[in-house]
């Protein structure tokens, strides 16, 4: 989160807030630029060059940041378009200390359809960072989102080796320490931090008001669901993403002492007829473990629908769940050839997008699997063995919690706390 942003404060005239969430500097637009503004209006823009966000100061826009090609930034949303006056839109999330927005010249990107739907559940750390002037802040694959312009104060949620973790429009965006001028210790941190996660595992959902029953304990009624659901929310709970899980597991970062992490496997439809609205209601975070090779070649809408609204889409291999191997459940990848494996693997990482969690079919994991998933690139790894997982655990054997159909609502609070 940003805390300051520019050497001088601006000032709170034009190109501040005026309470609608517009930058009210006004220029003169054509009909063709003011309509392209609009359009851009509370969207995710990027653009295929290089793009300077400003803050205003006495009016006149000032240099904050530059966004490389490429790079998504969401637009804060102005809901009456009538007070859109200016080619200036302001950057959603970004408003510094005292209210100076962020902004981008509307006329220099175009809107995107490519999917950006972060959500920080981080713990603040005790102190922020003071970054000097052309800070690259890179993703987790280490592409450079955007370079600071100015000296910057940032609040920090996690910490690696060599690298300072800050959130940006909120996703965690890392900074080399090399470019940290200081650190500022803080009297606020985020409170009490978990030191066990209970990783919930579903499979199957259906519904009792549409005729229909429960073949197995895999199967959980959507009313069902929605109680769970509902106790996690009237006990405070947040449901994590796996990036976050993953700096939890590492030590990189805290999070609330009260969170889950909630994981359906194999990507049933009844996922998406069932599960996702009940998920979309409470905005819970869920992951998606997609066997990629049962699927059509291109990703399907349902799932392109399911993770703009922050869903995640994850390996369950692309199909290695099917029989082939004598030992535990058969499941191929205990005996699969080695490269064959990998090749299998990262196809299926690839098929969701920028996959790196992996759940092993049938739950069949040995040290030759380990390998397997460490060469393609996997960062955690689960399997069906149940219990809470806790920092220090081996990162490719996490155990999660099944949640049993029918089992009632008091089993399942147990399970969790």
């Amino acid at each position: 989160m940003l805390i300051s942003g520019c050497s001088r404060t601006p000032k709170n005239n034009a190109g501040q807030s005026d309470g609608t969430g517009s930058a009210v500097l006004t220029s003169s637009l054509s009909e063709e630029q003011l309509a392209h503004v609009k359009e851009c209006n509370g969207r995710r823009v990027s653009s295929d060059q290089p793009v300077e966000l400003v803050v205003m100061n006495g009016g006149k826009p000032e240099p904050f940041a530059v966004l490389q090609p490429g790079q998504l930034v969401q637009l804060k949303e102005i809901n009456d378009p009538n007070l859109i006056t200016s080619q200036y839109l302001p950057l959603d999330g970004m408003d510094q200390e005292g209210g100076a927005q962020v902004l981008v010249n509307a006329l220099e990107v175009t809107p995107s359809g490519r999917w950006l739907n972060p959500t920080n559940h981080l713990l603040e750390k005790d102190f922020a960072v003071k970054l000097k002037a052309g800070t690259r802040m890179l993703d987790d694959n280490g592409e450079t989102i955007l370079t600071t312009s100015t000296d910057q104060q940032w609040l920090v949620y996690a910490q690696k080796d060599g690298a300072y973790g800050v959130e940006l429009q909120g996703r965690i965006v890392w900074v080399d320490s090399a470019q940290v001028e200081e650190t500022i210790a803080r009297s606020d941190s985020g409170g009490p931090a978990a030191t066990s996660l209970p990783v919930l595992m579903y499979h199957f959902f259906y519904s009792e008001a549409e005729g229909q029953s429960r073949e197995n304990v895999n199967f959980v009624e959507v009313e069902e669901f929605r109680g769970q659901l509902q106790a996690l929310q009237d006990r405070g709970y947040v449901a994590l993403t796996m990036r976050e899980v993953e700096m939890m597991m590492k030590g990189w970062a805290d999070v609330p002492e009260k969170s889950v992490a909630i994981t359906i496997d194999d990507g049933d439809p009844t996922v998406y007829q069932y599960a996702y609205p009940v998920l979309k209601d409470f905005g819970y975070n869920a992951t998606l473990f997609l066997i990629t090779g049962w699927m059509n070649p291109q990703l399907p809408y349902e799932f392109f629908q399911m993770r703009e609204d922050g869903l995640e889409l994850q390996s369950h291999s692309f199909l290695m769940h099917q029989g082939g191997c004598k030992a535990g459940h058969g499941g191929r990848i205990l005996c699969v050839d080695h490269d064959e494996g990998v090749a299998d693997t990262r196809q299926s990482l690839e098929y969701v997008d920028g996959g790196f969690v992996y759940c092993y079919p049938f739950g069949d994991v040995n040290d030759h699997a380990v390998e397997i998933l460490q060469e393609a690139g996997v960062q955690l790894a689960f399997t069906t063995e149940y219990g809470k997982i806790k920092p220090g655990m081996d990162l490719y054997r996490l155990p999660r919690i099944r949640v049993t159909g029918g089992a009632g609502l008091d089993r399942f609070i147990k399970s969790i706390e």
